[in-house]
């Protein structure tokens, strides 16, 4: 199999849509010899949060010189991103390799009357085939959307679990309310293993605790208010935090402290694993994460930045970090939106908190995506926040004409969904989009 062709095989895939249950896995993993067992896992469910936490604790591990696998999704630039050792996309030849063979067990099931494994089932397996070939020691495992009838749930008990934020998102699958979501998520944490979280609301966090109750686990529950002598800048933020001082971050966010502080609290039970990590080696990590898409400055003059706040969680934690590092007095009304998301989505409720911010939206459709909240329907519901909103017909029509919008110091954001980000990536690398926007002058 070749690059070509795992892309055509992946596109295929890409129609089996959603299927929460284990038994496809299952099948999957035992025609691949369980390749999963063979691993140590740190496995992260929660709905927001859940990426950056999974970069701070893998570049940690990668500093204090463990060989560590990352899963997570979205992908925004490339699939291969998705599966990384020591920081680093999979190879092109151990990528194919491995999805060919976990196609072959597909294929195999399918053959004997069982039902074709989902996309996410697949990549899920192929992490697993990836990370076993390359004897990574300790694998940070990212959840799909769910946690008990998440294809990941398949592991047994790993080293650490972690839960971070809940909000509602995916009600179809997950259930209508956070306490519903929040047992789906909990369902990661096994017997006798360490769970950490964050200090969230009541309802929620008894709902982990009585989980972790059930499974004699042990729980830590990191707490924002021991954060202390925080600097946030658009470069690098700083903060102390329990015993731990003088730390910094190089990802973005009023939130991103927040997920710093989980990150550290699983280190912590990782060292009751006995697994050796210097506190100079979790400063290391900390600074060197990086986290594709999470408030991210991927141009300047005028500053374009990408974030998938993709729910309403999401959009409080973007529009908090907008008023913090943009929308002062002397710059208010610069901001222009590129703004896509699908339509699962709570896209009224984003609309509502972050349509008051922008100077202008423009509103598109997610391409290549069966899901996608067409843009005039978007932009339907955004006029009720904020009139000053237009609908592009595609990405590259998008961002021409929030060149045209803008001047020298306004920001472009482009936000919503991870599907289209890296498009909007390679679109603004493009010498075309440049060529085409108009002269800066002022």
């Amino acid at each position: 199999m070749n690059l070509n062709e795992a892309q055509r095989y992946i596109e295929h895939l890409s129609v089996s849509g959603i299927k929460p249950g284990l038994d496809r896995m299952r099948n999957l993993c035992a025609k691949l010899g369980d390749p999963q067992n063979s691993l140590n896992f740190i496995h992260v469910a929660g709905t927001n949060g859940k990426g950056s936490v999974c970069a701070y604790i893998s570049e940690i591990l990668n500093e204090s010189g463990y060989k560590v696998g990352r899963y997570t999704s979205p992908a925004v630039v490339e699939d291969r991103e998705r599966y990384q050792i020591n920081g680093r996309n999979v190879s092109q030849a151990a990528y194919c390799r491995n999805l060919e063979e976990v196609k072959a067990a597909s294929d195999l099931m399918v053959l004997e009357g069982s039902e074709e494994p989902t996309l996410f089932e697949i990549e899920t397996a192929l992490a697993f085939m990836i990370f076993m070939e390359a004897g990574c020691e300790i694998v940070v495992l990212e959840c799909g959307m769910g946690g008990a009838q998440d294809a990941t749930n398949i592991i047994h008990a790993p080293l650490v679990s972690v839960i971070t934020r809940i909000s509602l998102d995916h009600t179809r699958y997950l259930g209508k309310t956070v306490e519903a979501i929040a047992k789906e998520k909990s369902g990661i944490i096994k017997k006798g293993t360490h769970v950490v979280t964050i200090a969230q609301s009541q309802e929620i966090l008894n709902v982990i605790k009585a989980r972790a109750s059930l499974e004699k686990a042990d729980l830590t529950i990191a707490d924002p208010a021991n954060v202390k002598n925080l600097k946030q800048g658009l470069k690098a933020s700083s903060f102390d935090y329990g015993k731990y001082k003088g730390l910094k971050i190089s990802l973005i966010g009023t939130w991103q402290t927040e997920n710093a502080m989980i990150a550290i609290s699983a280190i912590e039970a990782l060292k009751k694993e006995k697994i050796k990590i210097d506190e100079n080696k979790i400063k290391d990590g900390l600074i060197k994460a990086a986290w594709p898409g999470r408030f991210e400055i991927i141009a300047k003059n005028p500053m374009v930045i990408v974030d998938g706040a993709h729910n309403e969680n999401a959009a409080r934690r973007l529009s908090e970090t907008v008023d913090y590092f943009l929308h002062n007095e002397e710059e208010k009304g610069k901001i222009i939106y590129i703004f896509g998301v699908l339509g699962d989505k709570n896209y009224p409720a984003i609309a509502e908190i972050m349509g008051p911010h922008a100077a202008h939206i423009i509103t598109v459709t997610p391409p290549d995506n069966p899901r996608a909240l067409p843009a005039q329907e978007l932009a339907d519901t955004v006029s009720r926040y904020n009139r000053m909103v237009s609908v592009a017909g595609s990405l590259e029509e998008a961002l021409e004409m929030a060149y045209l919008l803008a001047d020298k110091d306004s920001v472009i954001l482009a936000f919503g969904s991870l599907s289209f980000l890296g498009e909007i990536r390679r679109l603004v690398d493009s010498k075309s989009v440049y060529l085409k926007k108009k002269q800066i002058t002022t």
